[in-house]
């Protein structure tokens, strides 16, 4: 039968620590919890105490001394590679599974024991959303952290849609329409135009014409033509404000899509702003591509390094390879802009949606955050 033991320590880690140095690194934790000394006022000191015996049937260092009730179990088979590697760590996977269950509790514990508002914030940091706009969010979240945990995260739902915008899909809407996407190099700014310009044309019947300006990715021209046959539109290529010009001048189109190349330097975005400054026949909109698993803080550096071309919307690629997109919001919520698009895999065109607040909240709440 297995002894359990209690362990204190000032913190968690102290008092792992000593389960540790007594029991090995295979411990089994039954349970945490804070204690206090007994004493009042500024006399009184809380501790963490840890539960914990060690793993029966296993030698030191797995297993203290005085602990050892068996030897290790036999290998589950001769031929079982998985089998062996269980007993010689003393493991099977009903223990593994528990150990987790304990760890999670733990961690769930350590929670609960935090100031209101460090809950919330810890909730909003899984999600990928930190920092100013972590703790706007967070303002008066005392009264629902005492409701429990279910409630902070319905009422911190709560606070992060009333902060979402979302426009209208710029191919969808009447009147001549100029689209530029901006962001770095791999975001998916070509995908993602080639995904609008096929929805425009086949779905909507649009006349739709691009205005490629990456000139510096190798292959980029070439890609573009590849679409450009398939779909049956037109395509321009510029490379600078003069070329930009004849490109709108020749244009038959009243959705004109414009690519840009990744490149961040100052003559790539003043080479934009010039060019879309000077058109007056359509109504231009800068979109900004972000990845959906960009950190917060590079949200923030991207929308400082492509503020020339003065964004009108951001676009959300590549929803398919995170679950935590809350990082890329850091683009559009500080900074009021509406999030247009959302793209969550590379098939032309189906991998493309209207944003709306639904989708974006379904997106950053996910079964798994």
């Amino acid at each position: 039968m297995q002894q359990f033991q209690s362990f204190r320590g000032a913190d968690l880690k102290e008092a792992l620590g000593q389960v540790k140095a007594t029991l090995g690194p295979n411990a089994l934790i039954e349970a945490t919890r804070q204690v206090s000394n007994g004493q009042a006022g500024g006399l009184q000191r809380t501790y963490v105490e840890v539960t914990a015996a060690a793993p029966a049937g296993l030698d030191w260092p797995f297993a203290s001394r005085s602990q050892q009730q068996r030897p290790a179990p036999r290998a589950l088979t001769s031929n079982n590679v998985s089998g062996k590697a269980f007993s010689l760590l003393g493991r099977n996977p009903s223990e593994m599974e528990r150990e987790l269950s304990t760890l999670r509790a733990m961690v769930e514990e350590l929670n609960a024991s935090l100031p209101p508002r460090e809950r919330a914030m810890a909730l909003l940091h899984s999600l990928g959303i930190e920092g100013e706009f972590a703790k706007a969010i967070t303002q008066g979240a005392a009264r629902p952290a005492k409701k429990g945990r279910d409630a902070l995260r319905s009422w911190l739902e709560q606070r992060v849609r009333e902060r979402i915008q979302v426009s209208e899909s710029v191919i969808a809407r009447s009147g001549p329409q100029l689209l530029a996407c901006v962001g770095p190099t791999g975001v998916g700014k070509t995908t993602t135009l080639a995904k609008l310009a096929a929805k425009a044309r086949l779905d909507l019947g649009r006349r739709v014409g691009v205005i490629s300006l990456d000139t510096y990715r190798v292959g980029a021209v070439e890609q573009w033509q590849r679409y450009a046959s398939l779909m049956g539109i037109p395509l321009h290529v510029a490379h600078d404000t003069q070329g930009f010009q004849r490109a709108m001048r020749e244009i038959r189109s009243d959705l004109v899509l414009v690519d840009t190349a990744g490149r961040s330097g100052q003559s790539v975005n003043t080479l934009l702003a010039d060019a879309l400054r000077g058109v007056t026949t359509h109504r231009v909109h800068v979109g900004l591509v972000v990845p959906a698993w960009l950190r917060a803080s590079d949200a923030e550096r991207v929308v400082k390094t492509y503020a020339d071309p003065q964004p009108t919307d951001v676009i959300v690629t590549k929803l398919d390879e995170t679950c935590q997109i809350g990082g890329a919001l850091h683009a559009a919520v500080p900074n009021e802009l509406p999030v247009a698009y959302l793209c969550n895999g590379p098939r032309v065109p189906e991998d493309v949606q209207d944003a709306s607040v639904d989708a974006v909240m379904n997106a950053l709440f996910t079964d798994e955050s």
